[in-house]
């Protein structure tokens, strides 16, 4: 499937229709989302999700096929990174979205400190 989303930004390549059907439109705006010159795009698709697939993919194709060069796809998150983020989110009384971004700011001495105080309070919880 990844290779079909990448088909959709180069000129050279082109899936069967088959393959086009086989992209849940999620995952298409998802993937798209993650370059600052398709995401209007797929704000678009997200609007009009009714659209079919095949039509969403060829608008994509037509619009940015050898304009836009790479769109990472977005990777998720481990178990371990999830709770941690829990505990940063409960720690600061911030949203997840901002504690993800703390993730990256803290030092892991305070990361290792608010993990091990949460951890604490989750294993005297269970006793």
């Amino acid at each position: 499937m990844f290779k079909t989303l990448t088909s959709s930004i180069d000129p050279k390549k082109t899936p069967t229709a088959e393959d086009i059907q086989k992209i849940p439109s999620f995952i298409f705006c998802k993937w798209l989302s993650g370059n600052p010159h398709t995401i209007i795009a797929a704000n678009a698709i997200n609007m009009y999700s009714d659209i079919p697939i095949d039509n969403q993919y060829w608008m994509v194709k037509h619009a940015f096929a050898g304009k836009v060069k790479y769109i990472p796809y977005p990777k998720q998150q481990s178990q371990d990174t999830l709770k941690k983020v829990e505990f940063i989110a409960d720690y600061f009384k911030i949203s997840k979205e901002k504690a993800n971004e703390y993730l990256e700011l803290l030092s892991s001495e305070e990361l290792n400190l608010i993990v091990q105080m949460y951890t604490e309070q989750e294993l005297k919880k269970g006793n």
